[in-house]
């Protein structure tokens, strides 16, 4: 289930901050940047390179943060190198602010290596 304006007000809120401490240094963005996107019940974190042998840009996950309505809990997950979404920890988290933190401090090293 999507989420309703005050929950992605609230998101946006939360991503502005951490975008602003995770995000490289401005000369280095074309090179290489974070963003993310709000899709269904989830939000996912990704880096964005610039492709060497193109124009182009490509978009690599790193980190998905889902929401269950049902218990009102959240989740958060990381990527691997084949592309498969692990759980963090298999723990429920009480609130977004709580999975971003975990992905700021990165204690593990799975979402900035």
């Amino acid at each position: 289930m999507a989420f309703n304006d005050i929950e992605i007000a609230n998101i946006k809120r939360c991503m502005e901050f951490f975008m602003e401490k995770r995000r490289p240094a401005e000369h280095l963005r074309d090179e290489l940047d974070l963003s993310y996107s709000i899709e269904d019940d989830s939000v996912v974190i990704f880096e964005v390179r610039r492709l060497t042998w193109s124009d182009g840009q490509a978009q690599e996950p790193i980190a998905k943060i889902t929401h269950d309505k049902s218990n009102s809990s959240w989740s958060l997950f990381w990527m691997d190198k084949d592309s498969n979404w692990h759980n963090y920890d298999e723990i429920m988290l009480g609130s977004f602010s709580d999975a971003i933190r975990l992905v700021e401090d990165d204690a593990r090293g799975c979402f900035f290596g």
